[in-house]
C-alpha cells in the first residue's frame, strides 16, 4: 500500500431479519422494504460524490468491501446498480480485491452471485456462524445448516474463487463439541478463508448486557482453543485479529486464510495502513 492507496467500503444496512447479538445499524426487509429503491438511489449519488473526492485528490483504490446489514438482502437488479455506480465512478483497474459480504445463506440465490460476479467482485462472504439449526433459530437468523452447504456450492458453481466463512465461538446454548464439529464441517469444504469471532453482547441488542455476560465461558474457551487447532492443522494461517467489548470469555475474532487468500481489507482497517473512505448508513470513513 502506498501514501496514496485507500479503500472503499459502501453499507447495504438491510437484513433478511435482525439476529439477536447484533447491533448494527441494519433492519429486517420485512419491517424497512419499502426503503430500499430510496436508499439505492441515494447510495449511488454518495458513492459518485465519493469518487469525486477520490479522484480530486488523486488517489488510488486498492480494495473494495461491500458490507451491511446483508448486502445480499437487496435484490440482483439493485446489487447491480450499486456495483455499477461503483465501477463508473471509481478507477478499478488497479484493485487488488473486491469483496463482496453475502452473508446470509438464506438471501443468497444464483441471480444475485452473478450479479455479484459480471460487477467484478473476486472475494465474498457465505457465513452460518453455526451448524447447529437449534442455535441458529435461538439468535434469529431464519436459515438451517443446510441451506448454508446450498450457498457455499452456488457461489462456487458461479465461479467466485475467494470465500471467507464466519462462525461465532460462544453462542448461547452452544457446546463446544457442537461448535468443534460445525469447524470440522467447514475446514472439510477447504473455503481461502474461515474467520472465527467470539460471541459480543452488545448492548443495542435484543440480548442486552444482561446475564449473557457473565454467563460460563468454558465452553467458549474450549471452542476457540479446539478451532484453532483444528484450523491452523489444515494449513490454514492466522492473519489477522482484533477484539471487541463484552466477549463471552474475553476472547477475541480471528481471520484465518490458506497462504495467499488473506482479506486485504480486513489488514488495511485493523492496521491502519490507508484511508477508508465510507459511503452509506453507519458507515465510517476512517482518514489515516
Amino acid at each position: 500500500s502506498k501514501p496514496e492507496s485507500f479503500s472503499l467500503y459502501v453499507s447495504i444496512p438491510f437484513c433478511p431479519s435482525r439476529c439477536s447479538y447484533c447491533s448494527f445499524v441494519s433492519h429486517s426487509v420485512d419491517k424497512a422494504g419499502r426503503l430500499i429503491d430510496e436508499y439505492v438511489e441515494l447510495l449511488c449519488r454518495e458513492i459518485e460524490e465519493t469518487g469525486k473526492i477520490a479522484k480530486a485528490e488523486k488517489l488510488k483504490l486498492e480494495t473494495v468491501y461491500i458490507g451491511g446489514g446483508t448486502p445480499v438482502a437487496i435484490s440482483a437488479e439493485q446489487i447491480s446498480k450499486i456495483m455499477d455506480s461503483v465501477k463508473k465512478h471509481f478507477d478499478l483497474s488497479g484493485i487488488l480485491e473486491y469483496t463482496v459480504e453475502a452473508g446470509r445463506p438464506d438471501a443468497i440465490d444464483k441471480a444475485k452471485l452473478e450479479a455479484i460476479k459480471n460487477g467484478g467482485a473476486t472475494r465474498i462472504s457465505v457465513n452460518p456462524q453455526t451448524m447447529n439449526d437449534a442455535v441458529l433459530k435461538e439468535i434469529g437468523r431464519n436459515h438451517t445448516a443446510e441451506q448454508f452447504f446450498e450457498a457455499y456450492d452456488l457461489a462456487k458453481t458461479a465461479g467466485i474463487n475467494h470465500i471467507n466463512v464466519d462462525l461465532i465461538a460462544g453462542l448461547p446454548d452452544e457446546s463446544a463439541e457442537s461448535f468443534i464439529s460445525a469447524a470440522n464441517k467447514i475446514v472439510a469444504l477447504r473455503p481461502e478463508a474461515i474467520t472465527v469471532h467470539t460471541f459480543s453482547v452488545k448492548r443495542s441488542s435484543e440480548y442486552g448486557l444482561g446475564d449473557l455476560y457473565s454467563r460460563e465461558s468454558i465452553d467458549a474457551a474450549l471452542s476457540v482453543d479446539g478451532a484453532y487447532a483444528l484450523i491452523t492443522d489444515a494449513g490454514y494461517i492466522p492473519y489477522y485479529m482484533y477484539r471487541q467489548k463484552n466477549t463471552v470469555g474475553n476472547f477475541e475474532n480471528v481471520g484465518f486464510a490458506l497462504p495467499g487468500y488473506e482479506g486485504l481489507y480486513n489488514i488495511y482497517m485493523m492496521e491502519e495502513v490507508h484511508s477508508i473512505f465510507a459511503a452509506g448508513a453507519g458507515a465510517v470513513t476512517k482518514l489515516v
